[in-house]
């Protein structure tokens, strides 16, 4: 829905963004945005349906506007709590290997590849069957008998879950 005291707001922001390339090109010589005329606009976005989704949406109404510039962006995505929960875990998986951390070695929970503290130089690991991510028994928190249990049936990890 059109929110005209939204719109009034983009138009100010359109136009101080404006007022800072302008001094930008000025004071630095710098005019590698400054040739774009800036405008306010209302953007037809999908609504968040829950209370806890704002990153993910914001996030990826983001990477719209950035793939679409300087054009506006068709954003079309589902908001149901699933499709927030399978954005979120794509995001992570994004970031964590575009990261220098070694899935493999590592714990996903500590990113070491010996548990946190002093203690037997045996380390109980357990691997997510949904990501293939490893941790430590310790770093979740597990008893032995928990490990056990989890890994004598299928086991996700908190991302998965």
């Amino acid at each position: 829905m059109e929110n005209k005291a939204e719109e009034a707001e983009s138009k100010n922001a359109a136009k101080r963004i404006g007022e800072f390339l302008k001094m930008r090109n000025i004071c630095h010589a710098m005019n590698d945005w400054g040739s774009i005329k800036w405008k306010g606009a209302t953007m037809p976005h999908p609504l968040q349906q829950d209370s806890s989704s704002c990153g993910v949406i914001v996030t990826m109404m983001a990477k719209a506007v950035m793939e679409a510039f300087p054009a506006l962006p068709l954003m079309s995505f589902g908001t149901s709590k699933k499709e927030m929960a399978n954005a979120r875990t794509k995001f992570a998986l994004g970031l964590l290997s575009g990261s220098v951390f070694d899935m493999d070695n590592h714990c996903a929970m500590c990113s070491a590849s010996k548990p946190p503290g002093s203690g037997p130089t045996t380390t109980d690991w357990i691997m997510c069957d949904t990501c293939q991510r490893w941790y430590h028994k310790q770093c979740l928190g597990m008893s032995k008998d928990q490990l056990l249990q989890a890994r004598a049936s299928k086991w996700d990890c908190v991302l998965c879950n």
